[in-house]
């Protein structure tokens, strides 16, 4: 690999939620996850279905959606389980699309959506919500012991806290891949042990970790392939460079995932009822 790190970096999240709502996403979506949720990432269906499966526990639910991006599987969370639901995003454009999708779908009561900053302590009160849930967004947001810590704060006594990491390193990564696989903006690998870690330090109990690589490796090699189908039309509507990047990046993301070298891991987390004293 010959090119300079600054071209490896792309806008990524932008220039996706821009298109977000075109004939060719949604096809795409179809085809790869089995239904169109607008869901972004790895995310599959079977996780989605545990999402709610978990919400539903709790009723009334408040939900805070950390990056939610455009709100397709928030708003999915909102009619499957009946939660009340605030998401949160730092892209202005998926956040005017989240709203617009609530108003369409007749959860404007039900769902809230924000822009904010979500690497930063977050403006709501102490013990504001049910279910804290942040999907394949924390590699992106900084420093995990200050933005776990916040999120205990958000939770009520006994509430949960659902997050994934796609950004553990397992095994052994090349420069020229970490930059490809982390040329979507700030990224953040962790060795294993230190979520579980930042879990303890913000007076959270860690219930379960499930190991998802596997279905990242499927799904970015689903997607790779969609896409490719479907290349002389995304080159038009993407730019050729920035076709040629994405599908780049969901090379390596298939092979570090299939080799087990950076792993997948969804968190399932107790703020506990009665604090430790």
């Amino acid at each position: 690999m010959t090119e300079d790190r600054a071209d490896r970096q792309y806008e990524f999240y932008p220039q996706q939620y821009t298109r977000f709502g075109s004939d060719i996403s949604a096809e795409i979506r179809r085809e790869v996850y089995g239904e169109d949720l607008g869901q972004l990432g790895w995310r599959t269906l079977d996780e989605q279905a545990q999402i709610a499966e978990l919400c539903s526990r709790s009723s009334p639910c408040h939900v805070l959606d950390v990056a939610c991006g455009s709100g397709g599987p928030s708003l999915a969370l909102v009619a499957s389980t009946g939660c009340t639901l605030t998401g949160i995003d730092i892209e202005a454009s998926a956040i005017a699309q989240a709203q617009r999708l609530a108003s369409e779908r007749g959860f404007s009561e039900k769902a809230r959506f924000l822009t904010l900053d979500c690497r930063n302590a977050l403006p709501f009160e102490n013990d504001a919500f049910d279910v804290v849930v942040c999907i394949d967004a924390v590699l992106h947001l900084g420093d995990r012991f200050a933005i776990l810590a916040d999120w205990s704060r958000l939770l009520r006594p006994g509430g949960l806290l659902l997050f994934t990491d796609a950004a553990v390193l397992t095994g052994a990564i090349s420069k020229d891949e970490f930059e490809i696989r982390a040329s979507q903006g700030g990224f953040l690998l962790v060795p294993p042990g230190l979520n579980e870690t930042a879990v303890a330090a913000a007076g959270l109990v860690l219930q379960r970790c499930d190991d998802r690589t596997r279905a990242t490796a499927d799904l970015a090699t689903r997607l790779h392939v969609a896409r490719e189908r479907r290349s002389s039309e995304l080159a038009k509507t993407e730019g050729l460079e920035w076709f040629s990047q994405r599908q780049n990046f969901l090379a390596v993301t298939a092979e570090l995932a299939s080799s087990s070298r950076l792993s997948r891991f969804f968190y399932i987390v107790e703020k506990p009822a009665i604090a430790h004293v």
